[in-house]
């Protein structure tokens, strides 16, 4: 009965470390809004900081923060927590966990993450479209995330988002494959999430501890406890047999 028990025991360890495992593929980091933005953006609602933000990540000073999220509001000197989940990591299967991605999926992160890579670079051309400024670049990423898009979108601003949908056209590979690239943008997810929270931000060159090591470290550990306990398990049982 020790033996079956102890067996049983090993089993159980196991699972609970494979169990705990996807935790630890997450960069928790701290973000504050330190009050600028590059441009304004405005409709019949009001005027909306636009651009790029100025924030401190983890209290140092970052390149910036670019807003996906008309939903919610932050002001000057909030802090909060975030995931940091970097683009060139997004696949179907782990898309959920971002603010949005139950929602437009993977194809509609590599839309935005399009407009995003072209905010940060200072691009005002996408294919045909020419003279693209910063705030048609925001009113985009707000219309593509925001349910049944955003009011008052000029007409360079829709014909932007039209390209980009078309660019992917729902194929969630090619989206996949076009992330893949973006290893230099993070998406900064908001913990926990739901109204009234901070926004969803994205910002690039973000330097996090990366997931793999310690989750590696955490394999190695269970490994080596399960080791222990199957010699220890080996033992018993031999001792019992010559007994």
């Amino acid at each position: 009965m020790r033996i079956k028990a102890l067996g049983l025991g090993a089993i159980v360890a196991l699972v609970v470390l494979c169990g705990g495992l996807p935790a630890f593929a997450q960069n928790e980091v701290s973000v504050q809004f330190t009050g600028g933005y590059t441009t304004t953006w405005g409709n019949s609602g009001g005027n909306y900081g636009a651009g790029i933000y100025s924030a401190t990540i983890n209290g140092a000073n970052s390149p910036g923060i670019i807003c996906d999220d008309f939903n919610d509001e932050i002001t000057s000197g909030e802090k909060w927590n975030a995931y940091a989940y970097q683009a060139s990591s997004l696949t179907s299967s782990n898309i959920g966990e971002t603010l949005f991605g139950s929602t437009v999926g993977i194809t509609g992160y590599a839309e935005v993450g399009t407009l995003v890579n072209m905010m940060f670079n200072s691009s005002t051309t996408y294919g045909s479209l020419t003279g693209i400024t910063q705030a048609e670049l925001s009113s985009a990423i707000w219309d593509i995330t925001a349910p049944g898009g955003i009011s008052g979108l000029d007409a360079k601003a829709q014909n932007l988002v039209a390209a980009v949908e078309a660019a992917f056209n729902g194929n969630s590979s090619a989206a996949q494959s076009y992330l893949a690239t973006l290893t230099n943008l993070w998406i900064l997810t908001p913990t926990p999430l739901g109204p009234g929270e901070p926004q969803e931000m994205w910002t690039q060159g973000l330097s996090v501890p990366e997931g793999g090591t310690p989750l590696m470290y955490l394999l190695l550990a269970g490994v080596s406890c399960f080791g222990a306990m199957l010699f220890n398990f080996k033992n018993r049982l031999r001792r019992d047999i010559s007994a």
